[in-house]
């Protein structure tokens, strides 16, 4: 095992962020669990105490010292198993430090790269390495696939979001348990670029410009899928490879969809089925730049090299003509949607997902090269956004912070 480098706290911390933080921390030091419970392995209730052993339940900053806060905890053996286990203690299973560092590196993990993590810790006196916050996002990531995951031919390929917030497969599920909600689901792609990638893929454009090539219009990235329900505004799932989306993907995707009133998607191909998980509607904007490849009048103003206002005269009224042909429609089948002033609620163009696609890249803040890291990470800023009691500048209690009980400990602790 690698010896940490030497740290010190910066002069310019306030000390209200790291000396009640050391004293809480230092006051574990010393106990002893040896409070009882059953066999995790085979649920027997027939076990013995066994031995006592010593375990760092975390490693604090002190004066550029580290200082190893230890804990004892009771050993018991199973007589019908034949194995041992701890007894009950704040620790996840198979993990050298306590639960509420674990806890605070997810926490973490979810607004700040590994690294930032790492820093942040150091304000806070605590000790822990960059390499080994990855891995716990990692390895809350894997338990998450075996809880939530959504597979394809035995491969977990994506994760239900709903299933770890709600214990539900799917909106219909979650229906029968808020009846009175709004269920209007988007799905979208967005493509965050692999590390390194942007530096070969201008490198290659130069070679292919010089022999007269056509250019490689994107670099290497990971293909980000998600879908969202926009008047909720909480994620529903995600997909993250390295392969290009396609249906079989869109198929897995949407199906936390299944039940909701509709689904808005830009009109990719792939989302073809969308209709066998809900009502499918088509994103406005997509649709208005659709029909404006084909409109005969538009190209003409092109051609005539009409003033820019004029052109974007032709296509707000173009567009105005949708939405109240949208609306009309809407209103007819989704009446509730409908506010006492006559707004409508719900996704009428992909807006919410596509800013949520923004947020995503925004808290991601930097380029990875390992599908795991950028999972994880992802993973922790969807559940971060979903489960909020602030937004806007302002307080408010999302749909997910009321009725899920999703919790670090839920996954970690399986």
């Amino acid at each position: 095992m690698r010896i940490p480098n030497k740290k010190q706290i910066n002069k310019l911390t306030p000390e209200v962020m790291h000396k009640p933080i050391i004293q809480f921390l230092l006051s574990f030091m010393g106990l002893f669990y040896n409070q009882f419970r059953r066999c995790p392995h085979c649920n027997s209730n027939d076990c013995k105490k066994h031995n006592i052993i010593e375990k760092i339940f975390c490693k604090l900053i002190v004066n550029g010292n580290f200082i190893d806060v230890k804990v004892h905890i009771q050993v018991y053996y199973c007589k019908k198993c034949k194995r041992t286990y701890y007894a009950k203690s704040p620790f996840y299973e198979g993990i050298m430090y306590c639960k509420p560092i674990i806890n605070l590196c997810l926490y973490f993990s979810a607004k700040n790269p590994y690294h930032r993590v790492e820093n942040r810790l150091l304000e806070m006196g605590i000790q822990i390495d960059r390499d080994t916050v990855r891995n716990y996002a990692i390895k809350f990531e894997r338990k998450m696939r075996k809880f939530a995951g959504m597979k394809c031919f035995d491969n977990e390929i994506g994760i239900n979001l709903l299933k770890a917030m709600f214990d539900v497969d799917n909106v219909k599920e979650l229906k029968e348990k808020h009846p009175n909600e709004l269920y209007d689901g988007v799905a979208d792609e967005t493509y965050p670029r692999i590390k390194g990638e942007k530096k070969r893929f201008d490198e290659e454009n130069k070679i292919r410009k010089m022999n007269k090539e056509d250019p490689i219009k994107y670099p290497k990235s990971f293909t980000l899928a998600v879908s969202y329900l926009s008047v909720l505004k909480m994620y529903a799932s995600l997909i993250m490879n390295k392969v290009s989306f396609n249906q079989m993907f869109a198929n897995i995707l949407l199906f936390p969809l299944l039940g909701a009133d509709f689904i808005n998607t830009d009109g990719h191909g792939a989302y073809n089925i969308t209709d066998k998980f809900a009502e499918h509607f088509r994103c406005l904007f997509h649709r208005l730049k659709n029909l404006g490849k084909k409109d005969k009048e538009l190209k003409k103003m092109h051609k005539e090299k009409k003033p820019l206002e004029e052109i974007k005269d032709y296509l707000s009224k173009k567009y105005r003509d949708l939405l109240e042909d949208a609306l009309k429609d809407l209103k007819y089948k989704f009446q509730r949607y409908f506010d006492s002033e006559g707004n409508f609620l719900g996704a009428i163009t992909t807006n919410s997902i596509e800013g949520g696609n923004w947020r995503i890249k925004f808290e991601l803040r930097t380029a990875y090269s390992v599908q795991e890291s950028i999972t994880a990470r992802t993973l922790l800023i969807c559940l971060n956004d979903s489960i909020f009691t602030f937004r806007k500048g302002v307080p408010i209690e999302s749909f997910a912070h009321k009725y899920s009980n999703f919790t670090f400990e839920k996954i970690m602790g399986r």
